[in-house]
């Protein structure tokens, strides 16, 4: 059943593996990848990093063009239903065809979507973290 697991659990078993093996744990490549993008936000000043927040926020809590499509496409089936049934009267290859595509077009694009909105979660993460431990941050006068 270790098939059915997660990528939390995969993830877990890959940190492990490295582990066993006398590798660091930073040099597995999502580790890395994770690294180089906290890297690079810290270059930047504490304001720009709110205004890359706010839009990591927008982008994570949007609900994308992806969903907005596939849930579009219903309605247009039922305006444009009486064309539609004329066009595929008798041709069931046609229908076939067409739902073929449209489930494998929405499976794409959603999780295309989820994708998208996981990484947004990750910047955000990252942002917040940053943005707490600049402000934090003891000035010296």
């Amino acid at each position: 059943m270790e098939q059915f697991r997660g990528d939390a659990h995969k993830f877990y078993k890959k940190i492990k593996k490295a582990t066993d093996q006398q590798y660091e744990v930073k040099d597995i490549r999502e580790i890395d990848e994770i690294y180089s993008i906290q890297k690079f936000y810290e270059t930047l000043p504490v304001n720009e990093l709110k205004m890359i927040h706010y839009r990591m926020v927008k982008e994570q809590n949007g609900s994308g063009t992806f969903p907005l499509l596939i849930s579009i496409l219903p309605w247009l089936g039922l305006i444009f239903s009486k064309q539609i049934q004329e066009t595929a009267e008798g041709n069931l290859f046609f229908i076939f065809i067409f739902l073929t595509f449209f489930t494998c077009f929405a499976i794409v694009f959603i999780l295309l979507h989820y994708r998208e909105q996981a990484w947004a979660s990750l910047h955000t993460e990252i942002l917040k973290d940053l943005i707490e431990r600049n402000e934090n941050k003891p000035t010296i006068n």
